[in-house]
């Protein structure tokens, strides 16, 4: 005999169908969230030149070339990103086509998000973390290159999530929490990070449960057996890179052996770094000015901005840690994911091995949307919509700056090689010191390139004499300038060849200045812009 449906008796309005109305409400909103996640990640994918960063991922996935186990699993750049890049390289080498892994990978976090923030609180504060995470300039600046850290977050969502579901909700999820281990460290060596985070939050859990302890232990033996090969390439790097001769406490030690100077580590980073993974790198004082001028001075230049912006994120996120230690649900991971990367990444700097930068503690995102989430729908909704509001309306601003503005784009080395391939003559040659390898990728005209390394500009006469040995025979000389503090942060470069060779011919693209000498006549004789720095906004020519 049939049952009679339950449904058609249930009058309206009836708690069962508002949860219905409410579940199907959710979908959309969080449908609408990931379509405007889609936009922002896509929109202008191939605008920006491949900068030098994503230049290593070109050369480890081996694009062109036979890409074999060792190339693969010995790969520290992560192997699985350079697998997927290396196939789309063997179809094309444009920007967009290559970056659009990290785009989908952007977009695909943002539902995680969602389900992590449902776990850890409730639908409101999950939706609230996906809308987050959809207009973060950080993450749409790393969903928009080629690099593996957009992979990297996305599989730092799903292990955290599947931490969470075995550990707290016994519910299951061992496969996924394997997975999402697997890949997150195969994607990119910080992912190690969060996994020690994730046995921070499981210790005490674990001392209360053999049989979940048990399955635990189980979990990391596979994990680390599928780490071996890369764990190989790992020891591999550190021998032949000599990581082990450079590593020394960056608090003693000389400038000069720290592998960025003074910038190695500093106390302000900590700080930089929840500003720049709140609003991304286009908010307040760019990049290059940071470099080319006092951090002090930068930032109180843009202070009117920069402080209302991080005092309403901090707000957002002490809101929501206040909420998670009232409710005692999350609070203990949501810690344990923020602070333990931050210190590996901290440590890492301290023992000069890699200097300090927020991306390398990005496996934490998650959770700082999800814990700014839950402080915003912790208030009463009107004051919840309004902050919600500001932030959102200071991610609008930074991804405006990062869309529009030159100054906060990537260094345009895409149009310096293209107006080089246009105007060179015979007998021309090019200096590019810092961009070289990556004005190579771009370049296909004929002239020669040379690049200046690091300690090779360390006095006024070792750059006379790299340049002199380089000229002979050849009558003009085009110097590309860009990021030049990471090799001759005294300019003796440009101070150089503006004293011994007249210039003839000054462009600017975005982070990029260009110009062009006559080694045949002494003397500075054009006079555009004497002495301006290069972090300088760009002018047209970089359109």
């Amino acid at each position: 005999m049939s049952q009679p449906d339950a449904r058609a008796d249930a009058p309206d309005g009836s708690p069962s169908e508002e949860a219905a109305r409410a579940r199907s409400r959710t979908r959309w909103l969080l449908l609408l969230i990931v379509a405007l996640a889609a936009v922002l990640r896509f929109y202008r994918l191939g605008f920006q030149s491949f900068w030098i960063d994503e230049l290593l991922t070109i050369q480890a996935a081996n694009i062109g070339e036979r890409l074999g186990f060792l190339e693969i699993f010995w790969n520290i750049q992560g192997p699985i990103h350079a697998l997927l890049v290396h196939a789309i390289g063997g179809l094309t080498l444009a920007e967009a086509p290559l970056r659009s892994v990290s785009a989908v990978f952007g977009v695909a976090t943002v539902p995680v998000v969602y389900l992590l923030g449902t776990a850890l609180a409730d639908r409101r504060a999950g939706l609230a973390a996906a809308l987050l995470l959809a207009v973060s300039p950080f993450a749409v600046w790393y969903s928009q290159e080629l690099r593996n850290y957009s992979m990297l977050i996305f599989f730092a969502s799903v292990s955290t999530l599947a931490a969470w579901r075995i550990l707290e909700e016994r519910a299951g999820g061992w496969v996924l929490y394997v997975a999402g281990t697997v890949l997150g460290v195969l994607s990119n060596l910080a992912a190690a990070f969060l996994a020690i985070a994730h046995n921070v939050f499981a210790a005490r859990r674990l001392l209360g449960s053999r049989r979940l302890l048990g399955r635990w232990a189980l979990a990391h033996l596979v994990i680390l057996l599928l780490f071996v090969p890369t764990g190989l390439g790992l020891l591999r790097w550190v021998r032949v890179d000599r990581v082990g001769e450079r590593v020394t406490l960056a608090s003693t030690a000389e400038d000069a052996e720290l592998l960025r100077g003074a910038t190695t580590f500093t106390p302000a980073a900590l700080p930089y770094a929840f500003f720049a993974m709140s609003y991304g790198y286009s908010l307040g004082p760019s990049m290059r000015e940071l470099h080319v001028e006092s951090p002090a001075r930068a930032f109180a230049r843009n202070a009117p901005l920069v402080v209302p912006a991080g005092l309403a994120m901090a707000a957002a996120c002490l809101l929501g840690l206040r909420r998670l230690w009232r409710t005692r649900r999350g609070l203990e991971l949501a810690l344990a994911v923020a602070v333990v990367p931050l210190a590996g990444a901290v440590a890492l700097a301290l023992a000069n091995v890699k200097p300090f930068n927020p991306r390398y503690a990005s496996v934490a995102l998650p959770v700082l949307v999800v814990v700014a989430g839950c402080g915003i729908t912790s208030l009463r909704r009107r004051w919840a919509s309004l902050l919600c509001v500001v932030i959102v309306l200071f991610c609008m601003v930074s991804l405006g700056n990062y869309f529009f503005r030159g100054d906060y784009r990537r260094e345009d080395v895409r149009s310096a090689a293209a107006f080089i391939e246009e105007a060179e003559r015979p007998g021309d040659i090019v200096l590019a010191p810092v961009v070289g390898e990556l004005f190579q990728l771009y370049f296909e005209g004929d002239a020669e390139v040379f690049l200046i390394y690091p300690g090779q500009a360390a006095s006024d006469a070792l750059v006379a004499e790299r340049i002199e040995d380089r000229i002979p025979g050849h009558d003009r000389l085009w110097f590309v300038e860009s990021r030049l503090w990471a090799t001759d942060p005294e300019r003796r470069i440009p101070s150089y060849l503006t004293e011994r060779f007249s210039v003839i011919e000054e462009r600017r693209f975005d982070g990029v200045r260009l110009s062009l000498h006559d080694l045949g006549r002494r003397g500075r004789q054009l006079d555009r812009g004497d002495g301006q720095e290069e972090g300088a906004p760009a002018d047209s020519a970089g359109e």
